[in-house]
């Protein structure tokens, strides 16, 4: 995929029903589609044949977000590797985060969304940088979520943005003040932009629909 282009909505399942419904018909209400494992459960009938059907329409991002960045996934790392072994030639993309030691071993697979969350604050420009380039040398983009406070974090995400790190970059917020980034960023450059097909699974996240409606207006 490329993602120098315009930016991409990205759709995010949380529940089993919805990713049966998706792989029977999908909607034109983003550009890809997150498979949320963690929250849907990886002992799920066919979730495996169900994102194969969903990829062959519209491009499958395949997540199982570690407890520890605000997803459900506590069981072992083997398991997860297991997953996201069986799932390589069903989807387009990976979501891994930074701190993973899985990292490595999938760069060289398949593209990888790496990912960075902080649930509390939203850390300095530097170390946010920081941050970024160490993802940068495993991805194919880079993802920063970062909670919001206070409108100067905005700012410092903005700068972020700006800065850039030598691979397409998505920048986000969380919080009451996250709205701004889910709408303005695209439009200043960050890739991606994710928004739900079921359910929230970040605080202040909109539905995929409406980021497509206001950033693709008819």
């Amino acid at each position: 995929m490329r993602f120098d282009q315009q930016p991409q909505v990205v759709g995010s399942i949380a529940l089993p029903e919805t990713l049966a419904r998706w792989a029977q018909k999908t909607e034109s209400v983003c550009d890809i589609v997150e498979v949320r494992l963690d929250k849907i459960g990886a002992d799920t009938p066919d979730w495996l044949e169900h994102c194969r059907a969903i990829n062959a329409q519209l491009p499958v991002l395949l997540t199982i977000r570690l407890a520890a960045e605000g997803g459900d996934w506590t069981a072992p790392e083997e398991q997860r590797l297991a997953l996201f072994q069986r799932a390589l030639p069903a989807v387009t993309l990976i979501d891994m985060e930074l701190q993973s030691q899985l990292l490595p071993v999938f760069a060289p697979q398949k593209p990888v969304v790496v990912s960075f969350h902080d649930f509390e604050k939203t850390p300095p420009v530097p170390q946010l940088q920081a941050v970024a380039q160490r993802a940068a040398a495993f991805a194919a983009v880079v993802k920063i979520v970062t909670m919001l406070h206070r409108r100067a974090d905005l700012d410092t995400l903005r700068q972020l943005l700006a800065t850039g790190c030598g691979k397409p970059l998505c920048v986000m917020g969380m919080g009451e003040l996250a709205q701004p980034t889910r709408l303005e960023f695209p439009r200043l450059g960050s890739c991606l932009t994710y928004g739900y097909l079921d359910r929230p699974v970040a605080p202040g996240q909109p539905a995929a629909a409406d980021l497509l409606r206001q950033l693709r207006p008819r």
